[in-house]
Formats: C-alpha cells, sequence, structure tokens
C-alpha cells in the first residue's frame, strides 16, 4: 500500500525508510484516522523481528509515514530451488513465529504474510514488513472491516480496500472467501511460507488469481515428505497442522506454533532426536517409483540361485555363464546394504560427501539419494521397517577435536 522511498532524517542523521500513503486513503478523514491507530499500535509493538516505525507525517497534502530502514534481501530471494536446510529454517520459523505473536499480542492481525513482506538484514536478523493491510481487532463500529470483499481479482497482490486484501498465494481460506479472519489466517500464511522454505515450491498453485484461490480452498498439497524427504517428520507435521483448512484445527496460536518449532530445534541441537532412533519417511509416490528396483533384486536373486542350483546338478565339464550388476558406484566404501519388503529399492551407508550418510537406490536407477544429508553425524547400519515405510539406522556423533 503506497510507495516507498530511502530518505536520510537530517536531524538524527541516519537514514530512514519513507512510505506514502494512496490518494484515495490519504483524502478520506475517516480511514486516514483508523490507519494512523493502527500504525502506532503497529509503533508500540517494538519487536527485534519487526521493523520499527518511527512516525506518521502530512506535508503539503502528502500523508506518510517514516520507519526503520533495512538493508539486505527479501525471503523470497534467498530460498533456494529446493528448499532450506532443516537447521536454517528452524532459525527463521522460530523468529518469524515469534514476531506474529508479539503482533497478536496487540490484537493485529497482519493479513499480508508473505516472502516478499520479510527482510533478511544483512546481519542475519529477520525484520516483518509492510503492515499496511494489518488490522486491529475489530470494535463495534468497525466490525465491517474484516469482511470488505468484491470480485476484483489479480494473481500476484490484492492490496487495496474494497476487494479481497491480501496477495492470493498466501491467503487463509477464510480471507480467500472474504469472510471474517483472526490470527489463524496469520498462522495459515506462516505455514504457506514455511512450506516454501523447506520446499522451494507453494503448497497451492493456479495460473489465475481465481484457479489459485480454488486450489487453496480445495486442493490438499503436496505432503512436504514427498516435495522433500530430507525434511524431519516432526516440521513437516507442524506445517501441515498450520495449513489445516479448517481454522479450528490449525494450530490455535503463533506462540504455540513458536514453541513447537523451538522444541524440536532443542531436540535435533541436543541429538536426543537422533538418538531416539532417526526415522525418515517413504512416501507413497517415492515407495512407486523405486518399486522397479525392488523388483528387480528379487529377480537378480532368484537368477543367481538358479545358476548355483544348475551348477551343482551339472558336470564340471558343462559351461556355466554368471551374470553379476553393479548397483552402486559411490567413490570409497559402501556398507550394510538392506533391501527393502517389496524388494523395489536399496539402502546403504556411504562416505561419498565426506562423512557416513545413508543413501536410498533404486533397483535399476542411476541415481542414489542422500537421505540424511542434513545430519552432522555418521549415519550407519540403516535398515527397513517391517512395512517398508521408515528407515531406521545408527547415529554416531562425532566426538570435538580437543587436540
Amino acid at each position: 500500500m503506497g510507495e516507498v522511498y530511502l530518505a536520510q532524517d537530517r536531524k538524527l542523521e541516519r537514514k530512514v525508510a519513507l512510505k506514502t500513503l494512496p490518494p484515495e486513503v490519504a483524502s478520506d478523514k475517516d480511514r486516514l484516522q483508523r490507519f494512523e491507530r493502527e500504525a502506532k499500535a503497529i509503533a508500540a509493538l517494538n519487536h527485534p523481528n519487526i521493523v520499527t516505525i518511527f512516525s506518521v507525517e502530512e506535508f503539503e497534502g502528502v500523508s506518510f509515514i517514516t520507519m526503520e530502514w533495512v538493508q539486505g534481501k527479501p525471503l523470497s530471494k534467498l530460498i533456494p530451488q529446493h528448499g532450506l536446510r532443516s537447521a536454517e529454517f528452524l532459525a527463521l520459523a522460530i523468529s518469524l513465529a515469534d514476531a506474529v505473536s508479539a503482533a497478536h499480542r496487540k490484537g493485529i492481525v497482519h493479513r499480508d504474510l508473505k516472502p516478499d513482506n520479510i527482510m533478511l538484514s544483512e546481519d542475519g536478523r529477520i525484520k516483518i514488513l509492510d503492515f499496511g493491510l494489518a488490522k486491529l481487532k475489530p470494535l463495534v463500529s468497525d466490525s465491517q472491516e474484516f469482511t470488505e470483499t468484491k470480485s476484483v481479482l489479480s494473481k500476484d497482490s490484492l492490496t487495496a480496500e474494497g476487494v479481497i486484501l491480501g496477495t492470493v498465494a498466501y491467503m487463509s481460506p477464510e480471507q480467500a472467501e472474504g469472510k471474517s479472519v483472526d490470527e489463524r489466517s496469520d498462522i495459515f500464511s506462516l505455514g504457506t511460507i514455511f512450506y516454501q522454505m523447506l520446499t522451494g515450491q507453494l503448497p497451492f498453485k493456479g495460473d489465475s488469481a481465481v484457479s489459485m484461490i480454488s486450489s487453496i480452498l480445495r486442493d490438499q498439497p503436496l505432503s512436504i515428505s514427498e516435495a522433500n524427504p530430507t525434511v524431519p517428520v516432526p516440521i513437516s507435521k507442524i506445517v501441515k497442522r498450520c495449513l489445516n483448512k479448517d481454522p479450528a484445527k490449525r494450530i490455535q496460536s503463533a506462540v504455540d506454533l513458536r514453541n513447537e518449532l523451538e522444541e524440536f530445534s532443542d531436540e535435533l541441537k541436543s541429538g536426543e532426536f537422533s538418538s531416539s532412533g532417526a526415522q525418515l519417511p517413504i512416501t507413497t509416490s517415492r515407495a512407486n517409483s523405486i518399486m522397479a528396483l525392488v523388483g528387480g533384486l528379487i529377480v537378480l536373486a532368484g537368477i543367481i540361485g538358479f545358476l548355483f542350483f544348475r551348477r551343482a546338478q551339472r558336470p564340471e565339464s558343462a559351461p556355466i555363464v554368471d551374470q553379476f550388476i553393479q548397483l552402486t558406484e559411490e567413490p570409497d566404501q559402501e556398507l550394510f546394504p538392506s533391501i527393502s519388503p517389496d524388494g523395489k529399492s536399496i539402502i546403504y551407508a556411504s562416505r561419498a560427501a565426506g562423512n557416513w550418510d545413508i543413501y536410498l537406490r533404486r533397483v535399476g536407477g542411476k541415481n542414489s539419494t542422500n537421505l540424511t544429508e542434513d545430519s552432522d553425524a555418521d549415519d550407519t547400519q540403516p535398515v527397513y521397517s517391517p512395512d517398508g515405510q521408515r528407515i531406521a539406522f545408527n547415529p554416531i556423533v562425532k566426538e570435538a577435536d580437543c587436540s
């Protein structure tokens, strides 16, 4: 909402961001008063992960706000194609959830959380920007402000009042339908951002604003475990709960979200999660893609057994041809092979990436997938669970070099 400029505060000798208000807001006395009231509430947040608002000003008929200038890059420019590593994700996600919880404690719902509105400063600190669509919990006189809707849509950004407010891809279902929203709408938006941070893609897709909203209202996203198998299952479950279409079934507050993320982060740092028997999901689509591997191994074992049986039955002079197929070709040792119960994949330990990791290879496939790339421990002795849906392995934490 409005245009942003970099300006110099001559009194305090500092750079500030200066944001002008749209004429339709600045010229409407009631709307300007509401905006000023909300800007004051946001200015009072005083949170290290929320941009600081200094003042609301007017000069020669132009209304504007002055705020902290954050030098850095938006989160949208920092998410890799296949998502962030778990440790990087948790550090950012915990700060985001904590900042949103601070706003919610003041009765402020952001309504436009998205990677473009989240900056990572040069010192590595997350900053939430642009509370231009934020609303206080409605007073009696403002009770209609959460339900301003018209069927005027654009795919990228719907930020003018009088239409559905927010950015389509990150809207909650209730926001997309123009219904009343509360703090749980921001939880859904955070879930969408977290999904993108972990996988590099959006959970809901569409070629237009209408198809995108339809996907948000009706579709179930591809599970994070399928989109990025390296993401720990507890993180996937947390994000899935944020994305529940029913607000009553989501994580109910940003405080709870932050606490759950923080608790799992502590488990990872202490080794409690991995030492309890780290398990990696084998999803349905992934299992289907490696079925040929398992079947091939079973056939290969049958052929080898048959050849050995024939060799025992035939005279020594009878020609026997034995054929062996190499399944892996990573450098260094490859140990502890384990065939999945359905015979379509094989897992093993290898030091191809520098330390011991668990790899998965489809029978007949040409590439192996490193399942424990994010782990700093030496991961060995992998085995499939009886149903083939999980993998257990032995993570050995390296001792620090004290020399």
